[in-house]
């Protein structure tokens, strides 16, 4: 009986001691990536757990950014206050309980895909969570799952004000982009730059700070292109 009862003594300690050692937690409470819309400021939030009675001092760095051309630098807000885009290190006090903590992705309006990983630091312990947005189209819907043929078709008005509709079809899966251009080939807006499914899709594309004239729209998925032109009339 002593044999077993010392054993058993020495495992509860180093239970209590692994225990005792968390400091704190870090959980990611949203899914990776959140989806939303490319117009608003999209966030991802986690909660960050102080296990201990004390206020704690925890270090925030945010490493591997990685946004489209055109958004904002990647920003957070901790449980204390929120600070401006491209701030990545940080040291917090943390009391005791949890807290909310988030990182913010600004697309300008731009669809696409925007991730980055934080790590929050106490004495010897470290954890890391992943964060990733993606930055849907406005507008965009998709119509049909079963394609044939890649395809872009005629926008829908045309002539049109001050907003018309462009249809395409994707086979496969495959990173898709749309872009307007003007006639003399210049980039006015990017519609679409993402990984999209097989199917048919509409995306609505609004022209209320262009000038009235012709336009061309361009789609790429993989090795395929195509170019359409369309004409605004105000």
């Amino acid at each position: 009986m002593k044999k077993l009862f010392i054993p058993f003594i020495l495992f509860l300690t180093f239970v209590s001691v692994d225990t005792y050692s968390q400091t704190f937690t870090f959980v990611r409470t949203d899914p990776n990536p959140v989806h939303g819309r490319a117009d608003t400021i999209l966030s991802s939030y986690a909660t960050v757990t102080n296990l201990t009675s004390n206020v704690i001092p925890i270090t925030i760095h945010i490493t591997n950014p990685s946004v489209m051309t055109g958004w904002d630098q990647i920003g957070m807000c901790t449980w204390m206050n929120c600070y401006a885009p491209g701030y990545y290190d940080h040291t917090e006090s943390c009391s005791s309980g949890p807290h909310e903590f988030d990182v913010y992705f600004n697309p300008n309006g731009i669809p696409g895909n925007g991730s980055c990983t934080v790590t929050m630091t106490y004495q010897s312990t470290s954890i890391s969570q992943d964060f990733g947005v993606v930055a849907d189209p406005v507008g965009i819907k998709q119509i049909s799952t079963i394609v044939k043929e890649f395809k872009l078709n005629q926008n829908y008005p045309n002539p049109f004000n001050p907003s018309t509709k462009i249809a395409f079809s994707i086979p496969t899966s495959n990173y898709v982009d749309l872009r307007v251009y003007d006639i003399l080939g210049r980039e006015v807006k990017t519609l679409l730059s993402q990984q999209l499914n097989a199917g048919e899709y509409e995306i609505e594309f609004s022209a209320d700070n262009l000038a009235s004239g012709m336009y061309y729209y361009r789609l790429q998925s993989g090795d395929n292109v195509s170019v359409r032109k369309m004409t605004l009339v105000k």
